[in-house]
């Protein structure tokens, strides 16, 4: 099947859908920081927003079946392919990896997505290399570009994105976020609103 990239589509809030991520959960007081982020910037915008439940809220290291793609085969053919490798890789990396913490220092708008914004990072960049590498050559790869979570979904995309400092909507200039494990999980209604957990991979490296 990767012969190139199938073509995407738009998903509305809610709908069903069968996909497989990579994903990070915030801890307590971070989950607690996103909520209050959104929140204001609901009132500060005017924006009408969806707003997830916020035990769902989470960074997607991957998608590895991406939520949007219209595959040539069922999405779960797709994970059936990749399922060992993928397990195998993330396993190697738990064991490789040492626990880290991203600083996100921005928040704005793009497309439908109410987003928190962090500089690159070599480690999670390293995580997403050795995902990338099993699944090349077996099903099309989407990764991300940049470290983001999304809070929020608006209601009507904006026709341009826009960052601004973090500070501008709450105190301080970066909201923590400390990564110590990775989370495998079947999303099944869009966004991440009904999901299964597959597999959990504690940070184990040094």
């Amino acid at each position: 099947m990767p012969a190139g990239r199938p073509p995407t589509r738009e998903l509305p809030f809610g709908a069903a859908c069968y996909a497989v991520n990579l994903q990070i959960r915030p801890p307590d007081a971070t989950r607690a920081a996103l909520v209050d982020l959104r929140a204001r910037m609901a009132a500060a915008t005017g924006l009408a927003m969806h707003f997830a439940p916020a035990e769902t809220l989470h960074l997607t290291v991957f998608s590895i079946v991406y939520v949007r793609a219209v595959y040539p085969t069922p999405p779960e053919t797709v994970w059936a392919s990749l399922e060992h490798p993928v397990r195998a890789a993330l396993e190697a990396t738990a064991r490789d990896t040492a626990p880290f913490t991203l600083a996100f220092d921005r928040a704005g708008l793009r497309g439908d997505a109410v987003i928190v914004q962090a500089e690159p990072d070599p480690r999670l960049e390293a995580i997403r290399d050795r995902v990338e590498f099993a699944i090349a050559g077996i099903a099309p790869v989407f990764r991300a570009t940049t470290t983001h979570a999304t809070v929020a979904r608006l209601a009507e995309p904006v026709a341009e994105p826009s960052v601004a400092p973090l500070g501008t909507w709450l105190d301080g200039p970066a909201l923590t976020w400390p990564i110590d494990e990775l989370r495998l999980v079947l999303e099944t209604r869009y966004p991440a609103l009904e999901e299964t957990l597959l597999g959990r991979y504690s940070l184990a490296g040094t």
